[in-house]
């Protein structure tokens, strides 16, 4: 008979290795664990405790951190219960650059996923705005991670003067630089013909007026246009001889004239010597009749009715 071996036995009895898978049930299964921990950056976990083999978990870089590009950021749990390693990901970094007042970051730069303590960005101008060169136009990220503050060093730029406009006037608010408005109106007895207003825009590279400048015309003064009854009684007023009935300064007399057929009562009056009809009123046979009142602008104003 062989003597019993020393040491323990090479397999546990059933009633040792169920307390076992009990007690350690995701070593005994070849669990990961929790991910390893990464500079900088925090494990996307979402509520999860258990990572078989097979599980995969993202990491995402904290505040004031930025990811490299190229780097990977994804772990795998293998069978054996170990994670994939990587390598750092993600490193400090100044925020989103800023916005800069009348200007923006120069085309020439590739956008980048971070940016590390002592990295430069340009700006230049926008449209409209001239550089000021005794001002830096770049901002710096600084040892703090934060940048530098930018300065403001775009102006705007100025359109053309305007000048004069004939027979009108010109109203300049404030300057004539871009965006801003000059206004129009014309001289009394003048119409504006086109916008009144205007802006200072772009055009290219020159500083234009946004619309064309209008201009001021000239109200015509439009005459009280004859009818033909009035057009018709002028023609006969020569053969009309009023009686001298003497009114203020001048005569206001009236006459009867026979025309067409009809008959008509004028008014006339008369001013040195000369005879001006100034209202004529047509009976008709239906007995409509029409009342003008006379107004002399070189005389004496006279109104009256007669022989009606």
């Amino acid at each position: 008979m062989r003597p019993a071996r020393s040491g323990a036995p090479r397999w546990l009895p059933p009633a040792l290795l169920l307390p076992l898978l009990l007690c350690c049930p995701l070593a005994a299964r070849g669990d990961c664990g929790l991910p390893p921990d990464m500079p900088g950056a925090t494990a996307q976990l979402e509520g999860r405790t258990a990572f078989p083999a097979g599980a995969r978990v993202g990491y995402y870089c904290n505040e004031g951190f930025a990811k490299i590009i190229g780097k990977v950021n994804v772990v795998h749990c293998l069978p054996g219960g170990e994670w994939t390693r990587l390598e750092v990901f993600c490193q400090r970094s100044c925020g989103i650059t800023p916005s800069v007042l009348y200007g923006h970051k120069k085309d020439i730069y590739i956008p980048v996923s971070s940016h590390p303590a002592g990295f430069v960005v340009e700006y230049e101008c926008n449209p409209g705005y001239a550089r000021n060169h005794s001002v830096s136009a770049n901002i710096t990220c600084l040892q703090n991670y934060t940048w530098s503050k930018p300065e403001i060093f775009c102006y705007k730029r100025s359109c053309p003067d305007p000048g004069k406009i004939e027979n009108g006037h010109i109203r300049i608010p404030t300057d004539i630089l871009f965006t801003s408005y000059i206004y129009f109106s014309c001289d009394p007895g003048y119409k504006l013909v086109g916008k009144s207003s205007t802006s200072c825009y772009y055009e290219g590279n020159d500083m234009i007026w946004d619309d064309p400048f209008p201009k001021c015309q000239e109200i015509p003064t439009t005459p009280q246009t004859p009818t033909t009854m009035d057009a018709q009684a002028t023609q006969n007023q020569t053969v009309f001889t009023p009686p001298s009935t003497s009114r203020g300064s001048g005569l206001l007399t009236a006459g009867e004239l026979t025309l067409l057929g009809s008959r008509v009562h004028v008014d006339l009056c008369v001013m040195g010597g000369n005879v001006y009809v100034t209202r004529i009123v047509w009976l008709h046979t239906l007995g409509f009749v029409v009342r003008v009142v006379c107004i002399l602008t070189f005389g004496t104003f006279f109104r009256g009715r007669i022989g009606l």
